[in-house]
């Protein structure tokens, strides 16, 4: 079976520090994959490249088949890779159901424009098919807040919302639950666990090592920026090396 996402051999430098120096693994279709390591192992950077915001220096990825070499961001977004980042972000000016309702539409979607215009007032309000969206990510309730007034849990939902509304086939989430209270965390893992049993293929960055027992079919641990582990979860988390290099003990 072709896996959603294939990494071979992925490196990046930083002048002459090298922070990813030979990542390899799959992520199967409707897997929830954890990717794990100490501070410095690479995660961030390794998402940042296979998303596109950062170019590898050497290695392949491949989506569902596809090598995504010299691919931009834009156009891997649009072959079905979704993101969130680490650091919260969001457009402070839209409402919250405005930027879910982009993210929901293309640019090559006649209703993107359309939807553009509204935000900026140039056009009647559009229909929102991301309601479900809104209600599934706790959110309905301010649907028509400015996203630069939400809290720091609040704005990691819109991402999350901003994500699945992009329809995208992988999602790769960057500490999403970092921060949140334990009852949402719970909430976001229903979430998750629905999406892989509709098909989507998640690989999420976490450090909470008990949510990641409790949501993760599939670990791979980055050491150093190259994959030292990679396999079942509770196989990588208790292998003993693993614990050793990740927990100090």
């Amino acid at each position: 079976m072709t896996p959603a996402l294939a990494i071979r051999d992925l490196r990046k430098h930083f002048g002459g520090i090298s922070v990813l120096t030979g990542a390899s693994f799959d992520v199967m279709r409707g897997s929830i994959t954890a990717l794990i390591g100490s501070n410095g192992a690479g995660k961030s950077t390794l998402l940042n490249v296979v998303s596109g915001l950062l170019r590898e220096d050497n290695g392949e990825i491949r989506l569902d088949g596809r090598n995504l070499r010299g691919v931009p961001a834009y156009a891997r977004a649009r072959l079905g890779l979704s993101r969130t980042f680490q650091l919260t972000r969001a457009f402070g000016s839209f409402t919250v159901a405005e930027a879910v309702e982009l993210a929901a539409t293309s640019p090559d979607d006649e209703r993107f424009g359309r939807s553009l215009m509204s935000v900026f007032g140039l056009g009647a309000r559009p229909v929102r098919p991301t309601r479900a969206i809104l209600e599934q990510c706790l959110l309905e309730r301010i649907a028509d807040s400015l996203c630069g007034a939400l809290s720091y849990g609040q704005t990691k939902l819109l991402m999350l919302a901003q994500a699945i509304a992009s329809n995208g086939s992988v999602l790769c989430l960057d500490e999403l639950c970092a921060g949140l209270e334990p009852a949402v965390i719970g909430h976001v893992g229903q979430v998750l666990r629905g999406l892989a049993s509709d098909g989507k293929t998640i690989l999420f960055i976490e450090h909470n090592l008990q949510l990641v027992r409790d949501l993760a079919t599939d670990v791979v641990f980055l050491h150093q920026g190259k994959t030292h582990r990679e396999g079942p979860t509770a196989a990588v988390l208790e292998d003993p090396d693993v614990v050793r290099l990740y927990l100090g003990q």
